[in-house]
């Protein structure tokens, strides 16, 4: 099989596996123990109330926490799973594009020897 249909159809196998882009999600869950300041609360001498954020850096540093539901917390892990797949198969990907650039520029008698005219076309109109 010629190496450029070998690698064209890694990439069709690639992206078929990929889960639903809406089920996609950046970020870090992180779980907290806060303590609600009423002096009576079971908080006080214990380990305090369960919560789970979403945090997401942006560029420039500005960061984003989203507080998660512990109802929703398993379909979060889900999509940053699935953002994590997305990621790694999109690093897969350019790199069978890369190979397959360098096999149709190394491949082509078109382009191979092929001096082009650099002169700029002068306009009169």
């Amino acid at each position: 099989m010629d190496s450029r249909k070998a690698l064209v159809l890694q990439r069709e196998r690639l992206t078929r596996k990929l889960p639903p882009l809406s089920e996609v999600i950046r970020g870090s869950l992180i779980e907290r123990r806060l303590r609600c300041g009423k002096p009576n609360c079971r908080c006080a001498k214990g380990e305090g109330h369960h919560a789970w954020y979403l945090t997401v850096t942006f560029a420039g540093g500005r960061t984003e926490q989203v507080t998660v539901p512990e109802r929703w917390v398993p379909t979060v892990r889900g999509w940053l799973r699935n953002y994590d797949r997305w990621w790694e198969t999109l690093e897969k990907v350019s790199a069978i594009n890369r190979g397959l650039l360098r096999k149709r520029w190394l491949g082509s008698e078109t382009h191979r020897g092929r001096r082009r005219d650099v002169r700029k076309k002068r306009f009169t109109g």
